[in-house]
């Protein structure tokens, strides 16, 4: 749950336009003029008199009201180096070094126009006053013009007054600034008084957003960051939202940009309901390779009453719960890299049932670990901890890992100039297995392990139709522990050692091409493959599996004095469409693959621990063969994608698991995807099997300023909607509104919390050049 970051702020904001044609104009410092003459403006101001008159326009007439007092009226035009002045009257007073200007007075720039009706200011200090001032301003290249519908990117402001306070610093007094530049403006920031200080930020007091000229939000104080950079610090804009376990809620966030390269988001979370919550966010960027984010969040969530349809009170106790997630990566020198991660919350329930994605909300595994390595050519070192956690509803935990692992590895390297390479892996490791029951009971499971396993590899063909390779590794594992032959946990520490054979061939492979040349088809070229693979394990010795204490790594699970035979072939049909009448050529596709596969093992035990099968131990009974797995991947457009795995139970005729994937972006502004997955869950006694059933449908749709999207994941074995989200947003000129809609059903809960389904809305205001955020549980469907 990324939130998102500021988008290009007004550089330099609304009223700035105002400050830079007045900074620009009053540069001109009044002089006493020869007699007979107007004024005349210092060169160094900036400002290039015409050669005749001193001013750009001669639709004026001159008044020597006194020797410090000049007066001219008509068009008065004053045109600088790159501001031009105008006005029905302009007043100089030499002698207190005033300027006063009268009547329809206009302040243009390249980047805008202010009109006032009367400007005073000293023409010494450079400070002074609009009246009655409106202007326009252009936001230039920086503002993302998707914002303004594609439309010229302009603020437009007025005020009572403006004033220049000093060099860098200017007041609005009872204004406002908007960038619908409309009669009606579809929002507007109406404030009592605002302190804007140049390209740093502006302070707004009695603050109300107006939509439609309808007050929708006060504020009775606002900052808003002022820079012309994309990232500057400020005030998010905040998101609403209601449901029916939080309530209603408002989130807010302050973004704190710490320069170029680190910034850090602060968050605020209030339910009416559910409680309040805190949280913040630091990203850095040190150099390339060396990088990190931290966000956390605290949440107080407030006892909860719910009553039922049919009129039962429940209650949920208050709690007090947090979650902390982060990646780091550092470099060290040239060799060694320094990595951590962090993916933990203290409340299972809380992260159901307030989290808005639905994969976050079924997430049930909290991670922390860290890890050291450095690479020297062939040679590597390092050194990790690891924690795991697998939480359960009803209160258990699996905690699992590694503290520490360390290893040491010699990458291949060609021995004696021979087609023969040699490579060594080791590794010493401090399992952690530990079971923690809902009561609190817990049993330490686990033990030391050492491993070192030497290898060999020589590549006995290379040809282009044919591969070959064999390879030879001696696995050398000590375990400090051991199981007796009750099966029951031992001191008494344990070896293993075995020889693993492996020769593995890929072909002969055979092909046929079909070249179309200049037919009217849509294809150029089609290559047909048939690519035949296989490969033949031996596992020497004696299997002591039994005795292994077997954790969580699928090395100790090897069944051995085993050998196995994996066999299959792929099909692939690759296509060169034709290229069209403004393309010289076009790339070659893979347009479709299927692959067939199976193994067949000397030992019925080992089909049920050959991983490379993610169904193998959900296999009916052990055998001498694994599952069938026929996978398939179609691309039959550029746009246009397909995969699916099946794994299949020969001996009872049943598929054990079934995966679907597909994406469809064909259509301009449309973009569909399905995924199907089916998972045998158990098998009754009588041969029924039961399945466990997930299908989830999403589809974006972008239709110029307007953008639409829906998720739903259902549950086809338990007949239930697990989520639906349906999210819709829409840019206008200067603003835009998102909404996101979710429903969420918790059948896992029942017993645990009185409410069954949660109903949610979020909306979220987008003014153009400010930017916007997801709360921390993140939004149904649009971000």
């Amino acid at each position: 749950m990324t939130p998102l970051r500021f988008r290009d702020w007004l550089p330099p904001s609304v009223v700035i336009g105002v400050v830079l044609a007045l900074a620009c104009a009053v540069d001109a410092r009044a002089q006493t003029p020869p007699a007979g003459r107007p004024p005349a403006v210092p060169a160094g101001a900036g400002c290039a008199p015409d050669a005749t008159s001193g001013f750009g326009s001669k639709q004026w007439q001159l008044e020597r009201v006194s020797d410090s007092h000049w007066k001219l009226s008509g068009q008065v035009e004053v045109e600088c180096e790159r501001v031009k002045i105008f006005a029905d009257e302009v007043e100089i007073f030499t002698d207190t070094n005033r300027l006063v200007a009268r009547g329809n007075v206009v302040f243009s720039s390249p980047l805008a126009r202010v009109s006032a009706e009367s400007a005073e200011f000293d023409t010494e200090t450079l400070t002074g006053v609009f009246t009655q001032a409106s202007g326009i301003m252009t936001l230039g290249p920086k503002a993302d013009r998707s914002l303004f519908a594609g439309q010229d990117p302009d603020v437009y402001f007025f005020g009572d007054s403006i004033e220049r306070l000093s060099e860098r610093q200017y007041r609005l007094t009872n204004g406002a600034f908007t960038t619908c530049v409309q009669p009606t403006p579809r929002w507007e920031l109406v404030s009592g008084r605002a302190t804007i200080n140049v390209d740093d930020y502006a302070v707004l007091k009695n603050t109300v957003l107006k939509v439609k000229g309808v007050p929708v939000m006060y504020l009775p104080y606002a900052y808003y960051p002022l820079k012309d950079g994309q990232r500057a610090t400020g005030f998010l804009l905040p998101t609403y939202g209601t449901s029916t376990i939080r309530g209603q809620a408002i989130s807010n966030a302050f973004f704190l940009a710490m320069g170029r390269s680190q910034d850090a988001t602060f968050f605020h979370d209030w339910f009416t309901r559910a409680g309040q919550g805190v949280g913040g966010e630091y990203r850095y960027i040190a150099s390339s390779g060396s990088e990190g984010s931290v966000r956390s969040y605290l949440f107080n969530q407030q006892a909860l009453r719910f009553t039922s349809s049919g009129g039962t009170a429940s209650s949920q106790p208050a709690t007090r719960s947090f979650e902390i997630t982060g990646n780091v990566n550092q470099t060290i020198g040239t060799h060694m890299r320094a990595r951590a991660q962090v993916d933990y919350f203290s409340s299972l329930i809380t992260q159901q049932l307030f989290q808005q994605n639905v994969f976050a909300a079924s997430r049930r595994q909290r991670l922390i670990s860290g890890s050291w390595s450095g690479a020297w050519g062939p040679y590597s070192l390092a050194s990790s901890f690891q924690r795991n956690e697998l939480l359960e509803l009803t209160g258990g935990s699996l905690v699992y890992g590694g503290a520490p692992r360390v290893s040491a590895n010699i990458a291949p390297v060609r021995i004696l100039g021979l087609p023969i390479y040699g490579a060594m892996q080791s590794e010493v490791s401090n399992s952690t297995f530990l079971s923690r029951s809902a009561t609190g009971r817990e049993e330490d499971l686990g033990l030391l392990r050492i491993e070192a396993t030497p290898s060999l590899r020589i590549p006995l063909s290379r040809w282009p139709f044919l591969t070959l390779n064999s390879s030879a590794a001696w696995r050398n594992t000590f375990y400090s522990e051991s199981l007796d032959l009750q099966g029951r946990r031992s001191t008494d520490p344990i070896g293993r050692h075995y020889l693993d054979l492996r020769t593995e061939i890929t072909g002969p492979t055979f092909s046929r091409v079909w070249d179309f040349g200049d037919g009217t088809g849509g294809i150029q070229r089609l290559k047909h493959v048939i690519e035949p693979f296989g490969s033949i394990q031996r596992v020497t010795g004696m299997d002591n599996r039994t005795r292994i204490v077997q954790l969580y790594d699928v090395r100790d699970y090897v069944v051995q004095g085993t050998t196995a035979m994996t066999y299959g072939i792929t099909n692939r049909v690759l296509v060169r469409p034709r290229p069209r009448p403004d393309q010289q050529t076009t790339n070659t596709r893979e347009s479709l693959s299927v692959s067939v596969q199976q193994t067949y093992y000397t030992q019925k035990q080992a089909s049920q621990f050959d991983f490379t099968y993610v169904s193998a131990s959900r296999l009916s009974k052990p055998g001498n063969f694994s599952p069938l797995a026929i996978s398939a991947r179609a691309i039959p457009a550029e746009k246009v994608s397909a995969t699916s795995r099946l794994e299949y139970d020969i001996s009872t005729g049943t598929p054990i698991s079934v995966g679907i994937q597909g994406a469809v972006s064909a259509l301009k502004g449309l973009n569909l995807s399905a995924d199907l997955s089916r998972t045998l869950r158990q098998r009754l006694t009588n041969g029924t099997a039961i399945y466990d059933s997930i299908v989830r449908l999403e589809g974006r749709v972008v239709l110029r300023s307007m953008q639409g999207n829906y998720s739903i994941t259902r549950d086809l074995t338990r007949g239930f909607s697990v989520q639906q989200s349906l999210g819709w947003s829409y840019n206008a000129q200067c603003c835009g509104l998102a909404v996101d809609y979710q429903t969420f059903n918790y059948p896992e809960l029942a017993n645990l919390f009185p409410v069954s389904a949660d109903r949610r809305i979020q909306f979220t205001f987008i003014l153009a050049g400010l930017g916007t955020f997801q709360n921390f549980f993140g939004t149904g469907g649009m971000r």
